[in-house]
């Protein structure tokens, strides 16, 4: 009798390890399939997994313009389509009430559209991008505000400024100060000195948005092999030039007249720019440059072979 008592114990303590690993196994099996009917659909659960990284899409987002509630609301509505608020909700981890704030924030925007269908609205995010297309847009409308609230710091007579820039980053700095009013004209003393390591600079952001601003260039240029090889593209790049002999003028500095007020000094080698705002000196400086753009021959007259 005690030998089966034993047993029946052992079966005993046994049944109850089984039960509980049954019981945690179906906890399991039963939240899962809880979520599953919660997100009416397996592939809804799938696809929160790819989620897990968001973030960076959420940065991207958020550097051209939308906050971060905007940016996570926006990739949840684009990922499912056309959706409700609810459904956006639960894919975007923000709450209901705030979702439609986003919501309403982003067809503001035009990032979203909203259609209503049995007294319900949904929402459909635009492709990505539209937000380009927008960016470019404000873009133009922000140029076009700052040309004129910059030319009413013309109105009054201000005291002249010096600035003083170092490093390939100063010098960038004054070339981009240049190009701040589109439809204006520069004039220029280039240098004699080979720009090297601000070519790129020059090629791809400079000389492009130059164009975009139809910013023209009157440019008085030393007579060497390099100079001479930017001149088949004159026209295209918005640029008129005149050439002076090389032993008569090889500076190494670069001088630029701009804006109406600024004169702008930069040298290559010691990477330094210096930015003058004043009207009479720059006044002064054209009149020099106006001069010798008169006195020196068209440009077609002094392209022969060197």
């Amino acid at each position: 009798i005690l030998h089966i008592e034993k047993i029946s114990s052992s079966v005993t303590i046994f049944d109850r390890f089984m039960f509980i690993g049954v019981s945690v196994y179906a906890f399991i099996l039963l939240d899962i399939f809880r979520v599953i009917i919660y997100n009416n659909s397996v592939v809804s659960l799938i696809d929160n997994l790819p989620y897990l990284n968001a973030m960076n899409y959420i940065e991207i987002l958020m550097k051209a313009g939308l906050s971060e509630k905007e940016a996570a609301v926006y990739l949840a509505n684009y990922k499912l389509g056309e959706s409700t608020a609810s459904r956006i909700s639960q894919i975007s981890g923000i709450k209901r009430p705030t979702t439609y704030i986003e919501l309403e924030s982003l067809i503001k925007k035009g990032l979203v559209s909203q259609s209503s269908k049995k007294n319900l609205k949904y929402y459909t995010a635009a492709n990505p991008k539209v937000i380009l297309t927008i960016l470019e847009e404000n873009k133009k409308e922000l140029e076009d505000n700052l040309s004129k609230i910059t030319s009413l710091g013309r109105v009054v007579d201000k005291k002249p400024f010096v600035k003083f820039f170092e490093g390939e980053e100063g010098i960038k700095e004054v070339y981009r100060d240049t190009i701040n009013l589109p439809n204006k004209e520069i004039q220029s003393w280039f240098s004699a000195v080979s720009t090297v390591g601000n070519e790129s600079f020059q090629e791809k952001y400079y000389i492009p948005e130059r164009q975009k601003k139809n910013i023209w260039v009157r440019a008085i240029v030393p007579d060497n092999k390099q100079i001479r090889s930017y001149l088949n593209k004159n026209s295209e790049q918005l640029r008129k030039s005149k050439l002076i002999d090389e032993k008569k003028y090889n500076s190494e500095n670069e001088i630029i007249l701009y804006d109406q007020t600024k004169t702008a000094i930069v040298n290559y080698n010691d990477k330094i720019g210096v930015m003058i705002n004043s009207q009479k000196i720059h006044d002064s400086i054209k009149q020099i440059f106006d001069i010798m753009w008169e006195m020196l021959p068209n440009e077609r007259d002094k392209q022969k072979p060197l």
